[in-house]
């Protein structure tokens, strides 16, 4: 598969090694879950991708949980943000939920090292008939560590170490089987930073053509 420039989702796994693609395709009713540590790169690659922020091409519905907490932020900045995280990822999963009860197909910004997060996506897919797909974004810690300071917004150092010391458990739990980290999911493709650079598009087939 080296030097594809399209690829449509996998049946199950890319490798690292294997994978060099401009555009990722999914059919329209899917879940694509975009996961990475901390100051991966996650929220870059999705302006990036969807400038306008919670809409994309053939409905594709977006979320980040930075557009919540950028739409509280004038309201509360006066606050800890440590303060008012708890309400924002309230918020923030409860959206998705609800999103995901409509239909696909749903963007999805994660870290993906919270379990219970993961459970929730996969039971919620499974009620709403919708196929989960996993892009992971593997970024060194010391390179998302950078990646924090630049967006201005640091993880508390023992909670970047809990993110960091479970994210190289998941990918080898993902290379067996992506539904061991999202319940159901179908398929999983690992990205470095590089590879995220160049990516170009993700694209949902619309309903017709799926």
């Amino acid at each position: 598969m080296a030097g594809l420039s399209i690829a449509e989702a996998p049946a199950r796994w890319f490798g690292l090694e294997k994978f060099e693609t401009r555009e990722l395709r999914y059919p329209a009713g899917s879940v694509v879950v975009l996961a990475g540590i901390p100051g991966a790169g996650k929220s870059t690659l999705i302006r990036r991708l969807f400038p306008q922020a919670e809409q994309g091409e053939y409905g594709v519905q977006v979320f980040d949980s930075g557009h919540i907490r950028d739409r509280w932020a004038p309201r509360l900045a006066r606050l800890p943000y440590s303060w008012w995280r708890p309400l924002v990822h309230l918020t923030y999963y409860a959206r998705v939920l609800r999103a995901m009860r409509r239909g696909g197909p749903l963007l999805v910004h994660d870290c993906a090292t919270r379990p219970w997060v993961r459970q929730l996506i996969g039971w919620q897919a499974r009620r709403s008939g919708l196929a989960v797909h996993l892009v992971l974004l593997d970024v060194p810690g010391d390179v998302a560590r950078v990646g924090q300071q630049v967006r201005g917004r640091v993880v508390r150092s023992h909670s970047m170490d809990t993110h960091c010391r479970r994210w190289p458990r998941l990918l080898a739990e993902a290379a067996v089987d992506p539904g061991r980290i999202v319940p159901g999911a179908a398929s999983a493709v690992v990205l470095t930073r590089g590879q995220a650079d160049r990516l170009q598009r993700i694209t949902f087939k619309p309903a017709a053509a799926a």
